[in-house]
């Protein structure tokens, strides 16, 4: 998508200057050597009718890509809260504390012991010993486990619905 956007700008920037360019030729044609009858001043009248053609079949699409584009990327948002709230939901369920919340977030998003421990300005020991705890009140026993767990949950409406149409098992 990005590509054909980028391909179309391209085509109007060199259109642009091109159909001005016209413009400015059939406006001397026309009044100041009055060439009206020319077979010149037809070819390029013409030309320039095809130019400014494509120019705004090009300025539609791109506007229609943008609005395109602009509806994914609040639909993105939508998804990436519904998924935040259903994250939410399992940290609820399993009783994490605030700070525990914290933690899960940064793993959950992919960041190491390390990094999280940077971030909130404490020991690398301390994180893990507070992931040890997130992992026990969520009944796996390890980050990988973890992250499937809080996949899986997202995934289990979507799985059972497919199962239930379809007839088949995914999981």
């Amino acid at each position: 998508m990005k590509h054909a956007r980028l391909s179309r700008w391209f085509r109007l920037i060199v259109l642009l200057p091109i159909a001005l360019f016209l413009i400015y030729d059939l406006v001397i044609d026309a009044f100041v050597l009055h060439q009206f009858a020319s077979a010149h001043f037809a070819i390029e009248s013409v030309t320039f009718l095809f130019v400014l053609i494509i120019f705004v079949i090009d300025l539609r699409e791109l506007r229609e890509l943008r609005s395109r584009l602009d509806h994914e990327e609040t639909r993105n948002k939508v998804l990436a809260g519904e998924i935040a709230e259903g994250i939410d939901a399992q940290m609820d369920g399993w009783k994490l504390t605030r700070t525990e919340r914290e933690v899960a977030w940064l793993i959950v998003k992919g960041y190491r012991f390390s990094e999280i421990a940077d971030l909130r300005h404490v020991k690398e020991s301390t994180t893990r010993l507070q992931a040890s705890t997130i992992y026990s009140k969520a009944g796996v026993r390890g980050r990988a486990e973890f992250v499937a767990e809080i996949v899986q949950q997202l995934l289990t409406p979507i799985l059972d619905e497919d199962y239930r149409l379809h007839g088949r098992n995914n999981v």
